[in-house]
């Protein structure tokens, strides 16, 4: 069972109440489901008739936003809110408040990953020393809401992945518009690794057939060179033996004595005759 569905089977039960819980009752859901320590994806139960219709009502309305605040906000943004507009939120309880805050490491660690240090968390989430928030940060790992690892001795968080949280309306312009740019990032590295293809591609052609031009050209040497040769045997000019115009000419298969050691006269019939010195 992956978390998003462990999460949505922990909602299913405040959805069906939810949907014949009007008023008062849809109240005390909210507070039951922001209360429960499963229970950490909100918005089918934040799209319910019941549940929007509570900002209809000045005494409800308060908790219609404090859902919301569950579903995509964080703690940091009822501190502000309680500031700003301290009757526009109601009191959360201890329970809630931790819960609240287990759901802000989420939106820190995918947002702003640099502040995951303890003294920058302890701030952000008015916690007062270190003991307690590696209580916070070890309880939101037991509950897959991170995985992540405490640097004690760097006095840091390191966060590997993180559970989803629901997307805010407003969120879902951006959402496409960093989707839209993505895609359009993805097409021009394509582009760029298509063409440099296509410039190897061209570039191995033109190596293929400069190889194949060389090779045809020795090949043709080798073949005219055969051709040119005396194929195996090697006529010694005049100028070589000395021999005058007129004179014959020696094959150097040939050599000046017979078998018996005598002189032997050349194959053309010349008369010329050489003699070994013993």
């Amino acid at each position: 069972m992956t978390d998003s569905t462990k999460y949505l089977q922990a909602l299913e039960e405040f959805i069906l109440l939810g949907k014949s819980a009007p008023g008062a009752a849809a109240v005390a859901n909210i507070q039951k489901c922001i209360s429960s320590p499963n229970c950490f994806v909100f918005a089918e139960l934040l799209e319910l008739p019941n549940v929007q219709a509570l900002q209809n009502d000045p005494d409800h309305a308060k908790w219609l936003e404090a859902l919301k605040l569950f579903a995509y906000g964080s703690y940091m943004d009822y501190k502000h809110q309680q500031t700003t507009s301290p009757n526009s939120l109601p009191d959360l309880s201890p329970p809630q408040l931790t819960k609240l805050k287990q759901l802000s490491l989420i939106t820190i660690a995918s947002t702003e990953p640099h502040k995951l240090t303890y003294p920058s968390l302890q701030s952000l989430l008015d916690i007062p020393n270190t003991r307690l928030l590696e209580d916070l940060i070890i309880s939101a790992i037991y509950a897959s809401l991170l995985d992540a690892k405490l640097d004690t001795a760097n006095q840091r968080v390191e966060v590997s992945s993180t559970a989803g949280r629901d997307v805010a309306p407003g969120d879902i312009t951006n959402m496409i518009a960093a989707l839209e740019s993505w895609s359009s990032s993805c097409s021009s590295v394509l582009t760029e690794i298509e063409a440099q293809i296509a410039s190897i591609q061209a570039s191995a052609v033109t190596q293929r057939k400069e190889q194949l031009a060389y090779e045809k050209a020795v090949d043709d040497k080798r073949k005219t060179a055969e051709k040119d040769g005396s194929k195996g045997k090697r006529v010694i000019d005049h100028d070589g033996l000395g021999l005058g115009p007129g004179e014959d000419e020696m094959d150097l298969d040939d050599g000046p004595f017979d078998d018996q050691g005598g002189a032997r006269k050349t194959r053309k019939g010349g008369n010329r005759m050489f003699s070994r010195k013993r």
